[in-house]
């Protein structure tokens, strides 16, 4: 890793500002406040991990929960080691290496893909951490609909991370409040998935029988979802 006087004090250092590493450039972009982010929706997600295979029992082969615990711990394991200096777009590159190689269901190369979108946007030129987080949020989106091709009204974990990719697009608020205003969205895009018949996953083999039933993948995004606005203000 470059060391901090490997370029002119003058154009990589300046104090009470965290430096992300791009060829000496200063960058505004908080890595620690981007970590905690992350590890908290993680978390909020392993917490539920029993839940989620519940779901999964009603409606696929049970494994959702399994394989998202597994997820999770890869996110833990690669991002714990995240600090001031870190280089956010190569962090969240590894990341997407190391959640690829994960097996399991359908979930892992989606959640895979949506980890990938977030590495893609990345911007080593955003102003702030909050601009970084919008950027990266809604690259995850774009690369997720891409791999999925899910729509809302699929029951698919698209439910929830469509209408909370929407309070982020269109948010004139602080990055707090959109934050709590988009797992409020998430969470609500996921509860409507109970009214819907499956287009995706073994669930669309059972017909009439998943009505009642939330998506168990849209449960997970929620989770996530509420998980990155505790994150914010923690």
């Amino acid at each position: 890793m470059l060391n901090l006087f490997d370029f002119p004090i003058d154009t990589c250092y300046t104090e009470h500002k965290d430096v992300n590493d791009y060829g000496g450039v200063i960058m505004p972009i908080e890595p620690l406040k981007i970590k905690t982010l992350l590890l908290t929706a993680a978390q909020e997600i392993a917490d539920h991990v029993d839940i989620l295979t519940e779901l999964d029992c009603a409606l696929g082969d049970g494994d959702h929960g399994t394989t998202m615990k597994k997820l999770t711990k890869v996110m833990f394991a690669e991002i714990d080691s995240w600090d001031e200096t870190t280089n956010l777009k190569v962090g969240l590159e590894t990341l997407n290496d190391a959640l690829e190689d994960v097996s399991g269901g359908s979930a892992g190369p989606l959640f895979s893909a949506f980890i990938h979108g977030m590495a893609e946007a990345a911007n080593p030129e955003a102003p702030n951490s909050d601009t970084f987080i919008k950027i990266i949020l809604l690259g995850a989106y774009d690369e997720f609909f891409a791999t999925s091709k899910a729509v809302v009204g699929d029951k698919s974990m698209m439910d929830a991370i469509d209408p909370a990719t929407e309070v982020i697009r269109h948010s004139t608020t602080d990055m707090k409040t959109t934050l709590i205003k988009a797992a409020q969205a998430a969470r609500a895009g996921s509860d409507n998935t109970t009214g819907m018949l499956a287009k995706f996953g073994r669930a669309r083999y059972i017909g009439d029988r998943c009505l009642g039933h939330r998506d168990p993948g849209s449960v997970t995004f929620a989770y996530f979802y509420e998980g990155l606005a505790k994150g914010y203000s923690a």
